[in-house]
């Protein structure tokens, strides 16, 4: 007994190709829905590790989504600029991937200025009163950079001057001042000071009261990683993927012309 088997070849090339483009389009669909979910769940994850985090830092993630031709999808942190991020343009950097951080502006013009060495920082010192999202507050920020000359810049200068008007804002925060650490001319610690009020010391002379506001130190501070991002991401495409590929494919193949 002869079989004769015939086929019809080009429709079924043409069924391959639909096929091909059905699965490119769920796999599209699942990868970007994926990044979705995974970008969601680290914003959750942020206001767990951290202290009130600031919007900025919510929205600091983007996603560079997958098409048809490049089937991944990015969940990276971003600059300013909304491009990948590296340690010195985005402060999650090294809660991420842990590591020294880099230069925060204001220490930028504190070293500009000559307050700090080119391998000093700075740490809020114990006790100062943070922001609502746990950073220094912009506003004693800028009264140090005044009262210490580095407020300065391009075309403005808003340092301390001699008139009234900055002689009354001195009196009502205090006079801020650099310690260049014991063992030199001063007996405080290494830092950034502010100078205000008298009290009457036990001998009854009067003497200054003094109170650390940010401690300098030397080398880079460093960070442990804090907010598993990466880790995140792989357990969101581990649970998720799949079931999303499968209904996008349903989706696909239902819809199929």
């Amino acid at each position: 007994m002869q079989l004769t088997v015939s086929a019809n070849v080009a429709g079924a090339n043409m069924t391959l190709a639909a096929l091909e483009k059905q699965l490119a389009f769920a796999t599209k669909q699942a990868l970007n829905k994926s990044a979705v979910q995974a970008q969601s769940e680290i914003r959750v994850e942020m206001t767990r590790v951290f202290d009130r985090p600031t919007r900025w830092t919510l929205d600091a993630t983007r996603i560079e989504p997958a098409t048809r031709t490049r089937l991944f999808a990015n969940v990276f942190l971003k600059n300013r600029r909304g491009r990948p991020a590296d340690k010195d343009t985005n402060e999650l950097y090294t809660q991420v991937f842990g590591g020294p951080r880099g230069r925060k502006p204001y220490e930028t013009r504190l070293l500009r200025a000559g307050v700090l060495r080119s391998n000093e920082y700075t740490v809020p010192a114990n006790g100062l009163d943070l922001d609502p999202y746990g950073n220094v507050p912009s506003g004693l920020i800028r009264t140090i950079l005044s009262q210490l000359n580095a407020a300065g810049g391009p075309g403005y200068n808003s340092n301390v001057g001699q008139s009234k008007r900055s002689r009354r804002r001195v009196g009502r925060v205090g006079e801020i001042f650099v310690s260049r650490g014991t063992g030199s001319a001063s007996f405080l610690p290494r830092g950034i000071y502010v100078r205000k009020g008298v009290i009457t010391g036990p001998r009854g002379g009067s003497l200054y009261q003094y109170r650390m506001l940010l401690k300098i130190v030397t080398g880079r501070p460093r960070y442990g990683a804090r907010l598993r991002m990466f880790d995140m991401v792989r357990k969101v495409v581990a649970r998720d993927f799949d079931r999303e590929f499968q209904a996008q494919l349903a989706i696909a193949l239902s819809t199929a012309r």
